[in-house]
Order: C-alpha cells, then structure tokens, then sequence
C-alpha cells in the first residue's frame, strides 16, 4: 500500500527509525521519548497508532506528531473508536465507555481529521529492504492468544513467576514458534521487516530472512517497567540492529494531568484505574474488565457491554490490592 510519509530528501546509507507505538494521551512520555531519540541521532520516526485516550493529553500528542519531520504515521484501532463517532449525536453516558466518548470529545476537529485520514498499513524502503508498518498483526494475536503475547496473562505469569525481559524474549520467541500455523504464516510472508504494536509489550525477533519489532507502548507499558517504551531500528548497507530503549520521566505529572484535566471528574473509576496501571505498569484495565465481566454472571447476565446496574455494583467491589 501506499505510504502517505514526509520523508529524508535523499536516503542516506546508514538510518536510525525510532519506532513508537501506543502514546495513548501521555505527551509526558512522547516528549521523554522524542528527547532520547533525537540524543541517539534518530532520521526518522515510525508511529504505528494509538495516540491518543486513556491519559488527557491528545490533542497535544497529535500536535507533536503532526510537526515531527520525517516520518511514517498509521493509525491504530484507537483512532478507528474516535473515528466511527463521528457523525453520531449519541453521546455515550455510561462510565464504562467514557474514556472513548471524553477522547473524541476533546480531541480537535483538525486533528480528529487527521487520524481519519492516516493509512491502516504503510510500507517504505530502505535500499532493498521493505519495511512495513501496521498496529496490530494477527500472527501475534490469534484465538485463543499465544500467553506471552498477552497482556493480561503476562500479569498473572509475573505475580507467580516472575522472570526478566531479557528472558522474556527468547520465551516469547520460542512460544510463537511452537505453533506450526504461525511458523507456515511466517514462511509465506515475504521477507523484511515489519513494525507493529497494539499489546504494550516490547519484543523483537529474526525468523528466516523476517524481522518483527514491537516498540512497546510509550505512555502506558504493561510489562512491569513503568519507563516509556520504543525501538530504534539501525539499517546500515552491512545490515540491521535492533536497540530496544526504555526511558524514565516524570509520571507525577501524568498523574496530575488526570486529575485537573477534567476527566477524573467525568470518569472517576477510570481514572483511578489507569493511575494504577502507569504507576505499576501492569495491565490492571483488562483485570477490571473481568471484574466487571464476572460481577455480572453474578447478578445472572453475561452481556457484554455491561449495564448499568452491573457497572456500579462491580465499581463498588472492585479491590486492586490482590493484583498489587
């Protein structure tokens, strides 16, 4: 597909990409992450969606990515939410999905235009190498999901038997491998390098000529690191290097930006979910989606989105400290 890019006038023979992915609203983060990038020499900037929700500081990630020069932009499944709003008088008063409803809300027209009209999946050159850059890819995220990919089960593996990143990556590697339907997906694909996010956690590999990188999420990292997250990738014509970078910041002021934003009041238990996960790095929104999930069995309904009912009874007994 097409890649709408500003790009380097002239490739040089050597390039440095920071990719990045999932800022989710956190400019704090970004800002940390364009700093270190720009300190290592980075060329050029891939963003592969997710820029805004969850944290209050959209309009300002948008903003900050709309001035970046050279780059390559898609949008994720965060920007799809904001999109298929728009349009829509309907405005979505339950608590459960006021995250969304506050983002796209508060999210400028002109910007709001400009996630509309960024690419699902972008490819670019780099001499003879293709690199392609996408949100999510379904090799890393199949039904039922591979556990080391998952978020949620990343947590409840680190709460019994917690292990490093270092050790995460050839285990993580080494899962995906064991399925034989994800090894003939990988064989057909063609060789380069491709780029995705979407589940918060860093990881990269080499399989038979394919490179797969995940930069992890920016402004909200979910593999119990709470330092922002993103990848740099060096082509050079005697090959390719993969430097994973995390990079600490100040989350007080994140913290902060929720509370006198305005979105503390308009989606109090959000709030004080997401507080916990940037202070923790730990995936403690999908924790609450089960709760919320099992309260309702508890009340004899097993409808997703919950009703209202469901919600404040699940609010009322929600304890985090079990997950701490």
């Amino acid at each position: 597909m097409q890649c709408t890019a500003k790009l380097l006038k002239g490739m040089k023979l050597s390039m440095k990409y920071a990719i990045i992915s999932d800022i989710h609203g956190n400019i704090h983060a970004f800002n940390a992450v364009l700093e270190d990038a720009k300190a290592q020499g980075v060329d050029m900037y891939l963003l592969l969606g997710d820029y805004t929700n969850l944290y209050p500081y959209g309009n300002d990630v948008i903003n900050a990515i709309r001035n970046l020069e050279n780059t390559a932009v898609v949008r994720g499944n965060g920007e799809d939410y904001l999109i298929n709003l728009r349009g829509s008088n309907k405005e979505l008063t339950d608590e459960q999905f006021k995250p969304v409803y506050w983002g796209f809300c508060t999210l400028s027209q002109q910007n709001l235009e400009y996630i509309a009209n960024l690419p699902e999946v972008a490819t670019i050159s780099d001499g003879n190498t293709q690199i392609q850059l996408t949100h999510s890819m379904s090799l890393f995220f199949p039904s039922p999901p591979i556990k080391l990919f998952h978020s949620t089960e990343i947590f409840k593996i680190m709460m019994n038997t917690p292990f490093t990143h270092e050790e995460y990556l050839p285990r993580a590697q080494c899962s995906l491998l064991s399925c034989p339907d994800r090894v003939a997906e990988i064989e057909a694909m063609p060789k380069g390098i491709y780029l995705f996010g979407h589940n918060h956690l860093q990881f990269h590999m080499e399989y038979d000529g394919r490179v797969f990188v995940n930069p992890g999420s920016c402004g909200d990292p979910l593999n119990w690191d709470t330092r922002a997250s993103y990848t740099i990738l060096d082509m050079s014509e005697s090959g390719f290097e993969v430097e994973e970078r995390r990079v600490a910041y100040d989350l007080t002021q994140v913290i902060c930006g929720i509370q006198t934003s305005g979105f503390f009041k308009y989606s109090p238990m959000w709030s004080k979910v997401m507080e916990l996960q940037l202070l923790n790095g730990r995936d403690y929104s999908m924790f609450f989606v089960l709760h919320l999930v099992e309260t309702g069995k508890k009340m004899g309904t097993t409808e997703y989105p919950v009703s209202h009912e469901v919600w404040e009874a699940a609010i009322k007994t929600w304890d985090s400290k079990n997950l701490l």
